[in-house]
């Protein structure tokens, strides 16, 4: 169920079912990023390689083992070229904080979609560079 229906029916409701909350949770980040990948016509490979991460970490992150950091997800948000409305929806699926356009950093990842860049131009116009950010190891 969608989350405006989800709304509505509570909106509606003469009382609280909680079993219809339980039953329509909601989906998981690894799937709706797979969900976009295919929808862009690419393939994970291709995201992880242009992401230039670990290959075990973009796997873990797109099979839905380890959730990436937000500055990670930005990034593939941007080489899938969402708009900022499906990045704050991949932020809050993975329990981050959406984009605030008051924050500089923000507010050039709101520009970037906005404008549509390239996945290169984007990260060197955000970031400062042009390859992606450095994941951390153990």
């Amino acid at each position: 169920m969608l989350t405006t229906e989800l709304e509505e029916r509570l909106n509606n409701a003469g009382g609280f079912d909680e079993e219809m909350i339980e039953n329509n949770a909601p989906p998981r980040l690894s799937e709706v990023l797979c969900e976009h990948i295919g929808e862009k016509g690419l393939n994970k490979a291709e995201v992880i390689r242009t992401l230039n991460v670990d290959r075990n970490y973009g796997y873990q992150i797109l099979n839905g083992t380890r959730i990436p950091t937000r500055n990670c997800l930005i990034q593939i948000a941007l080489i899938l070229k969402l708009g900022t409305d499906r990045i704050n929806y991949l932020l809050r699926l993975a329990g981050k904080s959406p984009l605030y356009v008051r924050n500089p950093l923000d507010a050039k990842v709101f520009y970037a979609a906005k404008h549509n860049m390239e996945y290169f131009e984007a990260v060197d116009f955000i970031w400062g560079r042009t390859s992606a950010i450095t994941i951390p190891t153990k």
